[in-house]
């Protein structure tokens, strides 16, 4: 039976949830038996059940039209923000209904924003007027996330107003502790929230005395406990419950956190690293962002994704290779962890919205499971290693320019950026990473581990249950997912596709061609141009990139090849664009077409003695009056002049006469 969906299993469709109550195996396919499940009250309503095959499921799930929930996640919002943090939540509700009830569209025109701006009742929430700009990205925001209002509250440095503002390094070390002493399952290793303010108090006012820049305030327990309450999983533990109902709802959270195997949980998400980076020629490639997949159980890394680019951001293509990066067997032989996980958490974003990851993810029988935007808690462990990832790793790198989500950057000049200070290049942030995570962090001591290194803790779980770690079989081919780009391209008849100036050649599409194809349909990563995927109705198959499309100090990803190509031949010296003219005070091109025409008539009369007839226009301006005295004199002289006498027929026996000034 497939263990992707089990009973328990609980998944969103229509605005609903849902908790499978049992899974039947049939000849064609399993049935779902499932019924509507209460979020607020964790019940199931056993008087409604209604049934689905597993194929409709997925299919469903791929689609977006329904999704794994975790249950801890569907919390009241009113219990995660501030005071001030829920009246700027009200006040930017009522301004995106009055902002979309006098504008049906245009939404980010200025001159509505401006309109909007103007009418809207700021002084009745108690703030001030936000300018354009501001207003502008709240509703661009607001758009993304589908009509989120959560989406525009600010949860950064600057809104935790009235209370004592720590360092980042304060920050960090009690993020660490709850991480590493709270969400335990062990007896030995696990401690109240009372003991471990306790140690973070100790503990920052010995790194005071030595470190005060770092550690200038030593937190009250109050501000611990506050720290605490703004995870979500606190919440269960809020009720007045007896101690004996407290540690069992606690062994419980502990096991949705904590996996008790390897591969059990498994947190991925991206960061955005303001480091600038080069190709070996000196081109600039542009800023990095970095998904990363990590073990809970285990705390090793099972794999990454990197894309880089001027404008880059996560995408189905990040997450898909990522996806792709953890299942595989790594070519560093030291990277031992990896594997198909049972389950894996991610964000709401569009990295993990596409539907080539969830068809991915779901081949490989893992069970994607999204929480909320902006909820961190719900991925502790993803976001501490972020936070030792840059305290340990990215700050020791040259050109690092500091985290964005961080007000560490007041020493920078206003102009300054990540390319001014860029020096490294991909593949040595590359090389620099691995030989991180393979020799310092996979083989330090971690807290959470029991002062235990990642890599030995997996060794020793593997070695016990080998079962645990599997790769895919060879006949599921990986390279067929190639993220969210796809273009239907022409298919030329020596067998190639052309992709962004570069050519893709195979002898599939040259039988494809010769049979009388014009289009096929392609899909292509920008981490990786080594090869496309083509589709054709019911056939796919890998198109590698053409062997002389080579340039010179370009690797796999997009902006590396469109540096290499925008730094081809910048070896030679430039040289200015050259004219050519026939003769230094001669005259280019055509004659002038009036004089070439005048010449070819002075010609033609000189050569036949006659000169052309030429047309003549009349001018109306000049109309004779007949009432004039000398109208009879005009008239003989306009028609006198009218006449070529050259032209008249001469005859001896014509016995008319025109005389001039004769009698009309």
């Amino acid at each position: 039976m497939n263990t992707l969906i089990e009973q328990g299993t609980k998944f969103r469709l229509s605005n609903m949830s849902y908790v499978v109550r049992s899974v039947v195996q049939e000849q064609q396919g399993n049935t779902i038996f499932y019924s509507v499940f209460d979020d607020e009250n964790q019940k199931m309503d056993k008087k409604s059940l209604n049934s689905m095959s597993e194929s409709q499921l997925v299919d469903k799930l791929v689609n977006n039209k329904a999704s794994f929930y975790e249950g801890l996640s569907e919390i009241p919002i009113n219990k995660l923000l501030a005071e001030n943090q829920l009246m700027k939540l009200d006040m930017w509700s009522a301004f995106m209904d009055l902002h979309f009830q006098k504008h049906s569209k245009n939404f980010t025109s200025i001159n509505n924003i401006d309109e909007t701006i103007f009418e809207f009742g700021w002084d009745e929430y108690k703030s001030k007027t936000y300018s354009r700009s501001t207003c502008q990205a709240k509703i661009k925001a607001y758009l993304d996330y589908q009509g989120d209002i959560r989406a525009l509250i600010n949860r950064g440095y600057h809104e935790r107003k009235n209370t004592t503002r720590l360092t980042e390094e304060t920050d960090d070390l009690i993020y660490d502790y709850f991480c590493n002493y709270y969400l335990v399952r062990s007896d030995t290793t696990a401690k109240s929230v009372n003991e471990i303010a306790s140690m973070i108090r100790n503990e920052l006012s010995e790194l005071r005395h030595k470190e005060p820049t770092l550690y200038p305030v030593i937190p009250a327990v109050d501000t611990i406990y506050r720290r605490f309450h703004a995870m979500q999983a606190m919440m269960v533990t809020e009720k007045n419950l007896s101690k004996a109902e407290v540690k069992k709802l606690r062994y419980k959270l502990g096991r949705q956190f904590i996996a008790e195997n390897p591969l059990e949980r498994v947190e991925m998400d991206a960061v955005y690293i303001n480091l600038g980076l080069k190709n070996e020629a000196g081109e600039y490639l542009g800023t990095v962002v970095m998904m990363v997949a990590l073990d809970v159980c285990t705390r090793n890394l099972l794999g990454y994704s990197i894309s880089v680019g001027k404008n880059v951001s996560e995408s189905s293509d990040l997450a898909t290779e990522c996806l792709k990066n953890v299942v595989m067997p790594k070519n560093n032989s030291l990277w031992i962890a990896g594997g198909i996980p049972a389950t894996i958490y991610t964000d709401a974003s569009t990295a993990t919205k596409g539907s080539r990851y969830k068809a991915l993810a779901l081949l490989m029988k893992i069970k994607p499971i999204v929480v909320r935007v902006g909820e961190g808690w719900s991925k502790p462990f993803i976001e501490s290693f972020f936070r030792t990832l840059r305290r340990e790793f990215l700050s020791k790198l040259p050109g690092y320019m500091g985290s964005k989500t961080r007000i560490n950057n007041r020493h920078l000049e206003h102009a300054e950026g990540a390319e001014l200070h860029a020096t490294m290049t991909l593949q040595m942030f590359i090389e620099a990473f691995e030989d991180y995570v393979c020799n310092v962090y996979m083989k330090s001591a971690h807290h959470g581990l029991n002062k235990r290194a990642p890599i030995d803790v997996w060794k020793s779980k593997i070695s016990k249950k080998p079962w645990l770690q599997t790769f895919p079989s060879e006949d599921k081919d990986l390279s067929e997912f190639r993220g969210c780009y796809r273009h239907m391209l022409t298919l030329y008849t020596n067998g190639s596709i052309k992709l962004k100036n570069e050519q893709y050649v195979s002898s599939e599409l040259k039988q494809l061609s010769l049979s009388g194809v014009k289009k096929v349909e392609c899909f292509y990563s920008n981490i990786d141009t080594r090869s496309v995927v083509v589709k054709h109705q019911n056939d796919t198959f890998v198109v590698p990139l053409r062997e002389m499309n080579h340039h010179e100090n370009a690797g796999f990803q997009q902006a590396e090849l469109d540096a290499a190509r925008k730094a081809e031949f910048s070896e030679c010296p430039e040289s200015e664009r050259k004219h050519y003219k026939y003769k230094e005070d001669g005259k280019n091109g055509l004659p002038n077409y009036k004089e070439a025409k005048a010449k070819q008539a002075e010609k033609n009369e000189l050569e036949t003695g006659r000169k052309k007839r030429t047309s003549s226009k009349v001018d109306n301006t000049k109309v004779i009056d007949v009432d004039a005295p000398n109208a009879q004199e005009l008239i003989l002289a306009s028609l006198n002049s009218s006449v070529e006498y050259d032209d008249l027929p001469v005859s001896d026996d014509c016995d008319y006469q025109f005389c001039a000034g004769g009698e009309l």
